[in-house]
């Protein structure tokens, strides 16, 4: 029973040597990478907020024959759909990954009121 633990443990040291040969070198740092995606998705959410809502308003205004008007007024609203999108993904699993659970924090300011 001996001889066969020996051999169990003997096998188990070979194979991780084998294991860590065959991994080789980590691959290189994918976060930033990462990051870019994320950048580039919170401009893609802020953009497509603000183009539905004026080709709304340019649809609108088309039919209505008020151009550039309803355009104009839908144009505030495309804005705060992009934020709340940008917003959202913020707070979404990727960016937390990404960031590692570090949003950016702004610094505490004292308060120099004297009354």
């Amino acid at each position: 029973m001996k001889e066969f633990d020996d051999r169990l443990k003997d096998l188990e040291k070979r194979l991780d040597t084998s294991l860590n040969q065959r991994k080789g070198p980590e691959g290189p740092d994918k976060t930033e990478g990462s990051a870019a995606g994320l950048a580039m998705r919170a401009v893609t959410e802020m953009f497509v907020g603000l183009a539905v809502c004026m080709g709304l308003g340019w649809m609108v205004d088309k039919y209505f024959g008020t151009a550039p008007w309803v355009m104009l007024a839908l144009m505030p609203f495309g804005i705060a759909a992009g934020v709340v999108n940008v917003m959202r993904l913020s707070k979404s699993k990727q960016a937390e990954e990404i960031l590692g659970g570090k949003g950016p924090v702004a610094p505490s300011v004292k308060d120099d009121d004297e009354d």
